[in-house]
């Protein structure tokens, strides 16, 4: 959970079994048990298999069978294992500390710590928008709904099954 360049949200949800949490970045979703026991070191799932317990007001993940594409930036064996720690510091503010383990890549195991901001809004679909062609056809007929007056979530078709809105494709006459 590391920041990347940009797109650094994350939307937390939390059941009495588990937590949830929303990577806005690529939209990557990791799913944190309460319980159980992690599978065997064969069974590799995408963001690795973690289960959490609570020390006090800190929320413990223990972290294993992480493929190894997403090991720190692809680098890591199989033995890669990260332990993180959440605690909540102030209404809007969460520390977040982890450790890193894998004799197999490095000499020690090596920690770090950030403290994670509450935003304000909603986490937003990742999506690349660069090159996208046909955005300004979507924006061009979202505004010629506007300027007919007609809402932008209705069809465009009358009654007589003709178009009520300029089309882009007829030279702006309606069909």
């Amino acid at each position: 959970m590391l920041p990347l360049l940009y797109n650094n949200n994350y939307q937390i949800t939390q059941s009495p079994d588990s937590m949830v949490i929303l990577v806005e970045m690529v939209h990557d979703t990791r799913i944190i048990r309460f319980s159980g026991q992690h599978p065997p070191a064969n069974i590799r799932t995408w963001m690795g298999d973690s289960i959490g317990h609570w020390e006090g007001k800190t929320l413990v993940i223990d972290t294993t069978n992480i493929r190894q594409e997403q090991a720190m930036y692809g680098m890591g064996s199989p033995d890669f294992h990260v332990v993180e720690r959440m605690t909540r510091i102030a209404p809007d503010r969460i520390l977040y500390q982890f450790t890193v383990d894998d004799p197999k890549t490095y000499t020690k195991p090596f920690s770090g710590e950030l403290i994670f901001s509450a935003t304000k809004g909603p986490v937003y679909e990742y999506a690349c928008h660069e090159g996208n062609y046909a955005l300004p056809h979507i924006l061009a007929g979202a505004r010629a709904k506007e300027k007919a007056g007609l809402p932008y979530d209705e069809p465009v078709s009358g009654d007589d099954g003709k178009r009520k809105v300029p089309s882009l494709l007829s030279g702006g006459e309606g069909e």
